[in-house]
């Protein structure tokens, strides 16, 4: 591409990034300039120059009535000079428009954002990772101690650097996250707390790591849900099979008759012991396209009709939604979520010439779900809380095995979630000089992966 080709390694930076390596080695412009290349450490991309311009946060991350990208003129803006400063990680991309304006992108930034909107002209290395979800045999869950979230003299620091640490083990869909922890050195429960659906253990640990937890339309905020064979908690087992402990809850996710199901679920044993199992949707559906490859779309597009009537708040609570089993991240084909619950729903809303085949792919995973290699059963004994990510996981109960036998639930939704994770990276971002403002657009995967390389930066420079 004919153009313009400019490398400044010198500018203003911090000492201590002096002797670290560019992050970014050359740039140039196309003759028109209307795109403009790049090239990093590990890859080269083309950018076009109207995305830098609608993407420039030099002004903040907001717009106003002037500023908003589908207010600009439908004629594009052209790059007139491009070139890098700074050194290191704190290197920028600094470029002037035909319109009068000028920007400097932060080049990691930048770097993060090409996996998504650039044009690869030379490919990154793939970083090298084990195949998503786990099988039984695979899985150690990781345990994490209350001590490390509660003891005395604790910083805030320290608080978030223990938050992330698990919210990574729950949330990261790479090999280091499995979706599941247990916390461990639990203190003695409060068993009048815990009876009456407040101040209890679980919801204690989840508001410690997430600030907040679902707020049911009934029952209010911060109380919880008891799975209980005895007491008043019983009388929810009519006509809802999860309170049933007399019957096997197949493996679900909770919450599916929500159109917005929670994100984030602790499960605390109170007393007595039952039978449990945890299965990785990921491993399911990795071994559901390897045996019948055509049956994945149809978990894809299929609609399902979920529901369920709470009878036991008084007036009949009615919930239901539709929705199809798998749901991928918007415009891509990547999982997010996995929305299953047997013994709730209704039917496949499929249409008639596709009705034995979706039916069957459904059929299908269901029994992969069941499988002694993908379905973990664990003894959940009194004292054990265990904490796993909703979207990929799916749960269940195969029976009780001491009577009476009680289980405290509570819960976190997606907002929730997304907002405490963010939060965390973006103020472990700010303490190594990136600007707020570039980072508040950023989804999450990115700013999972920006702080990987800042990290990764510092760690092999020293």
């Amino acid at each position: 591409m004919p153009g313009t080709t400019t490398r400044v390694p010198c500018g203003s930076s911090d000492k201590s990034d002096q002797s670290r390596p560019d992050f970014l080695l050359s740039s140039r412009k196309c003759t028109n300039g209307n795109k403009v290349t790049v090239e990093f450490r590990d890859a080269t991309f083309t950018f076009h120059a109207q995305w830098l311009h609608d993407a420039r946060c030099d002004d903040g991350p907001s717009k106003n009535a002037v500023t908003a990208i589908c207010e600009q003129p439908l004629s594009a803006v052209h790059v007139k000079t491009v070139h890098s400063s700074g050194q290191g990680i704190n290197m920028t991309l600094d470029v002037s428009w035909d319109d009068g304006l000028n920007s400097r992108f932060p080049a990691l930034w930048l770097r993060v954002m090409a996996s998504l909107v650039g044009r690869a002209d030379q490919p990154a290395l793939k970083r090298p990772v084990s195949a998503p979800g786990w099988l039984v045999d695979t899985l150690k869950i990781p345990e994490i101690s209350y001590n490390q979230l509660f003891r005395e003299g604790l910083t805030q620091e320290q608080l978030d650097d223990v938050t992330l640490n698990i919210l990574d083990k729950l949330l990261d869909s790479s090999d280091s996250g499995h979706g599941i922890v247990k916390i461990v050195d639990l203190p003695a429960p409060n068993m009048e707390d815990e009876r009456n659906h407040k101040n209890n253990l679980n919801t204690q640990v989840l508001k410690r790591l997430f600030k907040s937890v679902f707020i049911h339309p009934i029952r209010g905020s911060d109380q919880t849900f008891n799975v209980s064979s005895h007491s008043d908690d019983a009388k929810r087992a009519i006509g809802v099979p999860n309170y049933d402990t007399k019957q096997v809850l197949l493996p679900h996710s909770d919450h599916a008759f929500y159109d917005s199901p929670i994100h984030v679920e602790g499960f605390y044993c109170l007393e007595g012991k039952s039978e449990n199992t945890w299965v990785s949707a990921f491993a399911a559906l990795k071994t559901l396209e390897e045996e019948s490859p055509q049956s994945y779309q149809y978990l894809c597009k299929t609609p399902m009709a979920f529901g369920r009537v709470s009878r036991f708040y008084g007036d009949p609570l009615y919930q239901a939604t539709v929705d199809t089993a798998i749901t991928m991240q918007p415009g891509s084909d990547q999982f997010k979520r996995v929305h299953w619950h047997p013994n709730l729903t209704g039917s496949l809303l499929a249409p008639y010439d596709s009705y034995k085949e979706a039916r069957l792919a459904h059929q299908k995973f269901q029994e992969i779900l069941r499988r002694d290699t993908h379905q973990l059963k664990l003894v959940f004994q009194p004292g054990d809380l265990y904490i796993w990510d909703n979207f990929r996981l799916l749960h269940g109960r195969e029976r009780v095995v001491q009577d009476p036998r009680t289980g405290v639930g509570q819960t976190v939704p997606e907002q929730v979630v997304h907002d405490r994770y963010r939060d965390l990276h973006i103020n472990l971002l700010k303490k190594h000089g990136l600007d707020e403002g570039w980072l508040i657009h950023m989804p999450i995967p990115q700013l999972r992966e920006m702080l990987r390389l800042v990290r990764g930066h510092y760690w092999l420079d020293g």
